[in-house]
């Protein structure tokens, strides 16, 4: 069945559809959500929950979804005062570094780790660069965040993200040794679903039972 023959009345879709905006608002009116990594994804999900709640008249829920937020956000950020991190992406056997400007860009901006792994003028809003673990080595940050890119779109085959990080060299960083290098437990949510109430929630669920 097509979108056309559902007859909807309203099309939601997220940035990986914005190109097909006008094709689809020819069908029905679109809400356009996403994340601003300018804003930070606590920020975005504030403004795409109040977008959802004006259409359906539920302002007044906006601020109860997001009660609890804040205060998660702020001690995650105690925690990480002063502390290194690489932010990285697993995906077909390759580590990719990630920054603050796209996807898991809430670990470095809002959470505030410092991190090292991308130089400011480098974008990796995409996928990231990909990173020789040498890199890593010399690097040497006290905690490294993975993201299973494979395992977020089900790739057949693929090597899980801790047969591909946990080699003789990662193995020699400060992270590993103290038992620092976190694995985030819903790489789909970190990868395709960022930007709702429901993603957020479980995002700061997988850095608070491994760092809290």
């Amino acid at each position: 069945m097509t979108i056309s023959e559902c007859e909807p009345d309203i099309i939601f879709i997220g940035g990986r559809l914005s190109s097909s905006y006008d094709a689809l608002n020819e069908i029905a009116p679109v809400v356009y959500l996403a994340t601003d990594s300018e804003a930070g994804v606590a920020e975005s999900v504030r403004t795409n929950a109040s977008t959802i709640a004006s259409i359906f008249g539920l302002e007044d829920k906006v601020d109860e979804l997001m009660a609890d937020f804040d205060s998660r956000i702020e001690a995650l950020s105690q925690f990480a005062e002063g502390k290194t991190a690489i932010i990285g992406m697993c995906t077909s056997g390759s580590f990719n570094v990630l920054g603050n400007d796209g996807r898991c860009s809430i670990i470095g901006k809002e959470i505030g780790f410092d991190n090292i792994g991308v130089d400011s003028n480098i974008d990796t809003a995409t996928h990231g660069n990909e990173a020789s673990f040498e890199f890593v080595v010399e690097k040497n940050p006290e905690y490294i965040f993975v993201m299973d890119r494979d395992a977020a779109i089900g790739t057949d085959g693929a090597q899980l993200a801790q047969e591909i990080m946990e080699n003789e060299l990662v193995m020699g960083t400060d992270a590993y040794k103290n038992g620092n290098v976190v694995y985030l437990s819903h790489p789909a949510v970190w990868y395709t679903a960022e930007g709702g109430v429901t993603a957020l929630d479980l995002m700061l669920q997988d850095l608070e039972n491994e760092l809290l």
